[in-house]
């Protein structure tokens, strides 16, 4: 059974309620993953995320009948795992329900994993941004084609990938043909598709940018990297309402304040004095 076959089939099934606690979320089951998207978008993805399942809570709060769309859930070997419906998932504990509306559909673990990101990426209340339907998309043409081993199978070209994920023709003519380059040993875990192991597509992209060994600079200086993703979202949407002018001179002028602080002789006396009088 294909992929699509099995997707198909989870999307016909019976409805069923069910306890919310019979229900598991898995990380290689959501495509929405937010290190795809780019700094300068994280904040706005984030807030929009959060709002839509504010409505949806707000919607389940006004009266006990209503119910939302139900979740796509795959049983794998004997357990359930939320495949598309997460934000909906989330939108119904805070509403403090107890059973929730699904379609359930046995499939392989493999199987879910595609299905997840075929799903996501098509009438989307909530639309996954660019970079993650790209991602998805390079996914997917990865275990379809074994790693670029083989051309697309019968029935998918590279016109079919394109209106499955959304994504450009020439998008995907570039990842088909670096596919058969790839080899996931040379990248860090960190770098790898949880559900597939294979690299992520703008990892692979932007190779030259140093996301190869990211891993390394993540082990060194945790907390830091953490903090600096944390400070280029906010940059990132403070630069989305400033004019172009507007964010080169802070940015110089932050650079300026930077080397002036750097060379100060007040900070570096009080350095100074600070290591000697730590040095017993």
């Amino acid at each position: 059974m294909t992929v699509e076959q099995a997707l198909q089939q989870l999307q016909t099934a019976e409805v069923q309620t069910l306890p919310l606690s019979a229900l598991k979320t898995d990380e290689s089951l959501q495509p929405r993953v937010a290190c795809m998207v780019p700094f300068k978008d994280q904040g706005r993805v984030e807030s929009r995320s959060e709002e839509h399942i504010g409505t949806m809570r707000l919607a389940l709060e006004a009266a006990h009948n209503v119910q939302l769309e139900p979740l796509l859930v795959a049983e794998v070997d004997g357990s359930l795992f939320v495949v598309d419906g997460h934000h909906r998932l989330k939108a119904y504990r805070m509403a403090q329900r107890e059973t929730i509306p699904v379609r359930v559909c046995p499939m392989e673990r493999a199987q879910a994993v595609l299905a997840s990101k075929l799903v996501n990426c098509t009438d989307r209340a909530l639309e996954m941004h660019p970079e993650q339907r790209r991602d998805a998309a390079w996914q997917y043409m990865a275990v379809v084609t074994r790693r670029g081993a083989f051309g697309l199978p019968a029935g998918e070209s590279l016109r079919t990938v394109m209106g499955r994920f959304g994504i450009g023709y020439g998008t995907v003519q570039r990842m088909l043909c670096k596919l058969p380059e790839v080899n996931p040993k040379d990248w860090s875990s960190e770098a790898l598709d949880t559900g597939t192991g294979f690299p992520r597509w703008r990892y692979v992209r932007e190779a030259g940018a140093g996301w190869r060994d990211m891993k390394e600079k993540m082990d060194v200086e945790q907390i830091t990297q953490h903090e600096a993703e944390k400070l280029a979202r906010r940059i990132g949407a403070l630069m989305d309402k400033a004019t172009p002018a507007a964010v080169k001179l802070a940015v110089q002028m932050l650079g300026i304040e930077s080397q002036m602080e750097a060379v100060n002789e007040d900070n570096l006396d009080f350095a100074t004095a600070t290591a000697e009088s730590m040095d017993f």
